[in-house]
């Protein structure tokens, strides 16, 4: 299998990669990975994982039909079709922004999920990056540099 691991930080993506091997695996080499740079005293190291829905317009790439079965590809309507993807977020340089909320402002993650094709590589990059994009405080509220 393809896997897309990317790394962001900052605002931006820092690295993209595809490899071969087993999605857990790859997970898994990846957390070992960002361990070695996580400053325990300074942030929490999170690892998340959720499936995504999705969605993409008919038709499609006979090619991509073959990629997408082990996802649970099904048409949605007359336009579209749909499928479910594991996505993981391994966070290591973060902060806590609300305890109340539990938010987070994330300073550098990886995000990994199957490789499909480069439309949602590219899709997943600008997530990752939107993801470590500081986030500018309501107005009139002033943030504490730590």
């Amino acid at each position: 299998m393809k896997v897309l691991v990317i790394r962001a930080e900052e605002g931006r993506v820092t690295e993209s990669e595809v490899v071969e091997g087993e999605l857990e695996e790859v997970v898994k080499e990846t957390v070992r990975k960002a361990l070695e740079e996580w400053d325990p005293s300074r942030s929490d190291f999170i690892v998340l994982r959720e499936v995504r829905e999705v969605t993409l317009g008919l038709p499609i790439p006979g090619h991509l039909v073959d990629a997408l079965r082990p996802f649970g590809l099904t048409r949605k309507g007359p336009n579209e079709a749909s499928f479910y993807l594991p996505v993981y977020t391994i966070s290591f340089d973060n902060r806590l922004v609300s305890e109340e909320e539990g938010s987070y402002e994330e300073r550098k993650i990886y995000l990994i999920v199957p490789y499909i094709d480069d439309d949602l590589r590219a899709e997943f990059e600008a997530q990752a990056a939107d993801i470590v994009t500081p986030k500018k405080p309501p107005e009139g509220i002033e943030e504490l540099e730590e």
